[in-house]
Parts: structure tokens; sequence; C-alpha cells
């Protein structure tokens, strides 16, 4: 692996870990808070469009993991959802990159919500308290905003971008 490889690694570990500490910020005094939005889904399915090899499935799942242990979420429900989001991501990152960025956000809108709906199905199915509505559609709502300025961040102040497919043949040997 090229040294280029483990700073992208080591930069992917301190972000998610900034993501991670975020909401614990007492940004708000007021009793009645909106619901944080998860930054490091964001920041992991934003990286994983343009920089695939270098945020490996464990990394991303200690990740995760430290989030719902840190967060008081219920421990791996949200890292798995956010594993399986990561795997999609990962399988179609060539596609999403060469439709642009409509085509990206389109991806992590549905996987965000998706992801909402299953783990309240989850909480529900297992006699846990779902989270109600309200909280749900604001953190997916703020998640979804977040989204764009992670990426703007991610392209021009940390120069992280995607790949130039350009006059590469794709997996069949075309051209394009």
């Amino acid at each position: 692996m090229t040294p280029q490889i483990w700073g992208y690694r080591l930069l992917f570990v301190l972000l998610g870990t900034l993501a991670i500490a975020y909401p614990l910020l007492p940004l708000q005094f007021s009793p009645e808070r909106l619901a944080p939005p998860d930054l490091l889904l964001a920041l992991v399915l934003a990286w994983l469009v343009r920089q695939p090899k270098s945020a490996p499935l464990l990394l991303i799942a200690a990740l995760a993991l430290f989030a719902d242990a840190v967060l008081m979420r219920p421990l791996g429900l949200w890292a798995g959802l956010t594993l399986l989001a990561s795997e999609i991501i990962r399988h179609s990152a060539r596609t999403i990159q060469e439709r642009g960025f409509l085509m990206e956000f389109t991806s992590f809108a549905a996987l965000l919500i998706a992801m909402a709906v299953i783990q309240n199905i989850l909480l529900w199915a297992s006699f846990s308290q779902p989270l109600d509505l309200r909280n749900t559609a604001q953190f997916v709502l703020l998640t979804l905003v977040c989204y764009p300025v992670i990426v703007l961040c991610m392209h021009y102040i940390l120069r992280i971008r995607k790949p130039d497919h350009k006059n590469r043949p794709d997996r069949l040997g075309k051209i394009r």
C-alpha cells in the first residue's frame, strides 16, 4: 500500500472521530434540541464515492461501533445499517461517479430513508421504544442537508475528488 492511502486512512479516522464528537458539543442550551445529523454516515458514504480503497470495511465498522457506544444508541444496530449502506455504495461507486452529484445525493437519500425505516422496524420488532416520527424526520432532513456541505468540504478544502474514468476501459473492455 502506498503512503498516500495510509494518509487518507488517517484523515478518514480523524474526520470520523470529529463527526462522532460533534453531537456531544453543547451548541444549544435550550431543553428542546433538534435531533443531530449523522455526520459519520454522510462522511463515510461521501468518502466511499471518492476514495473507496482508503476506507476498508473494518475501519468503518470500528468507527460505527464507536459512534453507537459514545452516542448511547442500541449497540450495533445503526452500525450494521451503516456497514450495509457503505457496501451498497462501494459496490455501485463507479456508476455513481459517472452519473454525477444528483445520482450520488439521490442514492444517499434513499439509503438514509431506508435505514431509518429499517431501524424503527427492528426496534419495534424487538419490543424496544421506536423513535417518534418527528425526531426521525428531523434526523433525516438534517443529515440530508449536511451531505452536500460535507461533499463540498471534501472537494474544495480537502481536495478529495472522484477518480477520473475518462478514456479508460470499463469492465467489458470498451473505452468510453
